[in-house]
């Protein structure tokens, strides 16, 4: 049942030995255009081992192999797959915690910070990104030389130790004429050589006639993982008697293959998409020549192919984006950012709001009378203390008693509001407008906004959502909202957005804080604006 128990469970986990082969997996036909021409293509998931990259298998063999490792500094020229599973699995086997990983300085922070992770600590050298392992002044020499001086270090030396491809002509090999007796094509990105070398060596010692394919870079346009063929030729594995043939793949497409991988759902990295990316090209090139029916199955008449998924997209993520085209991801709707910050307490609002109008005594005010004033009161839930006050003063000033209702005087109220004073939108319907709002609001209603949908409703519907948000997009476009805000000197002011429940409003809010306006909506909207009110 696949379970693993005792001491040793992590370690027997480890050892391809005590598990099911790794999955072999035939890709939809959406991403094999010559399936009508009788062709199957399949994945290796290399990325379903434990450590979930192509290296740990032969990190497992070459550290088996030197068992003094155990007591000592390991270290390797790598900044990815090789030294992540040298760190884990030395750990795995032996509680070992001091592995060193030798990397460019050209290399991203997150992958540093990967490295770091997984308990290995990087050491940063110069020069260039990939170094042939026998420069005698590159990083790998001098490791192989700094180990031959000093007992307490270990270089595994993953581009010249023999365990590195016999690891793959010991599992990986043997697994897939296994799974697929009537394989006709291996195919995979070249990296130190030892999963083409030992694969392939393996493949045609039990049936020579597979063919065997090495993807490589194109010069100066790198894949993670992938060697350009320059950079590889010097390799020290007998890989010249097993492999037929070269393809190179530019980065672009090794991105844009390994995407539409694992949308499909074989989630696979750049180097992967790199490796369907050259089988097709190569397929492509047999069928042109002519040469694609002779490799068919006398049997089935189809011709078998396998590559390799060696990688996993996710430490590579920005290298998609920096690749592809924009067009080639959804876009991000409602992208506006969204802040705690903006959102006010209904009782901080109503303060904000209450001395947006006040008395003063001029020629040019307009008449109101007290009992006016005092109809508003009773009318109006949102008119806030400062009315009160404002009865206070007004019967003060002109000697009014308590009587005043039936008295009425008239004093005089300037309309002018604060310059200063926030500015209010509201969002709502016309008939819940009039029947109640703030004082010198202007009413914005929203095209569908309605009080069923706002009743907590309004997120739970992705289609009200996109159509407040299209109607809030429609009403507050730049040039629309600056010009209805222009008379009230809106780049002096902050604006404060009302509608029912405060959804709506917040993002109206955000909508105005991307066109450089300060924006605030009300936490509940203007029900809960109304209840602070009334207490």
């Amino acid at each position: 049942m696949n379970v693993f128990r005792g001491p040793t469970s992590v370690a027997d986990f480890f050892d391809p030995d005590k598990n099911p082969p790794l999955p072999l997996i035939e890709i939809p036909d959406r991403l094999n255009p010559f399936r009508q021409d009788g062709v199957r293509i399949y994945a290796k998931m290399l990325t379903h081992l434990p450590a979930q990259n192509v290296k740990s298998l032969p990190a497992l063999r070459m550290l088996r192999g030197i068992p003094e490792a155990r007591h000592n500094t390991i270290v390797e020229a790598s900044s990815g797959s090789t030294v992540l599973s040298l760190g884990i699995i030395a750990r795995v086997l032996w509680g070992h915690n001091d592995v060193n990983a030798y990397v460019t300085n050209k290399k991203h922070p997150e992958s540093l910070s990967l490295l770091r992770f997984f308990g290995i600590s990087p050491h940063l050298y110069s020069g260039l990104a990939q170094q042939e392992p026998t420069d005698e002044t590159g990083i790998m020499c001098r490791l192989r030389r700094l180990a031959a001086k000093r007992r307490d270090v270990t270089y595994p030396g993953q581009y010249d130790n023999e365990n590195n491809w016999r690891a793959h002509e010991q599992w990986t090999g043997p697994q897939i004429l296994q799974q697929l007796p009537e394989i006709n094509i291996f195919c995979t990105t070249v990296g130190t050589g030892g999963c083409i070398t030992g694969t392939s060596a393996y493949l045609k010692s039990k049936k020579p006639s597979v063919r065997t394919l090495g993807v490589f870079n194109v010069f100066g346009d790198p894949t993670p993982g992938p060697r350009h063929f320059e950079g590889f030729n010097s390799c020290g594995f007998p890989w010249a008697q097993t492999v037929d043939d070269f393809v190179e793949v530019a980065s672009v497409d090794s991105y844009r293959a390994s995407m539409h991988l694992s949308r499909e759902g074989l989630i696979a990295g750049p180097s992967s998409g790199q490796a369907l990316c050259g089988l097709l090209d190569y397929i492509g090139r047999l069928k042109k020549t002519g040469e694609l029916g002779k490799l068919a199955n006398n049997t089935t008449g189809e011709v078998s192919c396998v590559f390799t998924c060696s990688d996993l997209p996710y430490q590579y993520l920005a290298g998609y984006f920096q690749k592809l085209e924009e067009a080639e991801f959804p876009p991000i709707q409602n992208k506006l950012r969204h802040d705690e910050r903006w959102i006010l307490d209904p009782l901080k609002a109503a303060e904000m709001l209450q001395d947006r109008v006040r008395p003063v005594t001029s020629e040019k005010a307009i008449n109101i009378s007290l009992t006016t004033l005092d109809s508003v009161v009773d009318a109006d839930p949102l008119n806030p203390r400062r009315v009160s006050r404002f009865l206070s003063t007004l019967r003060s000033c002109l000697g009014h008693s308590a009587s005043h209702k039936s008295n009425p005087r008239c004093c005089h109220l300037h309309p002018e509001p604060d310059l200063y004073a926030p500015a209010v939108l509201d969002l709502r319907a016309k008939t819940a407008f009039e029947k109640h709002h703030v004082p010198g609001s202007i009413h914005l209603p929203l095209d569908g906004l309605t009080p069923e949908l706002a009743g907590g409703d309004l997120f739970g519907d992705p289609e009200a959502v996109f159509s407040i948000w299209n109607s809030i997009q429609s009403r507050f476009s730049e040039a629309g909202v600056l010009k209805l805000l222009d008379g009230i000197k809106i780049s002096q002011r902050a604006v404060i957005l009302v509608c029912y429940d405060g959804d709506a409003s917040r993002l109206g809010t955000s909508t105005l804080r991307h066109q450089g306006i300060e924006a605030f909506s009300v936490k509940g909207g203007f029900r809960a604006l109304s209840e602070v009110v009334r207490r």
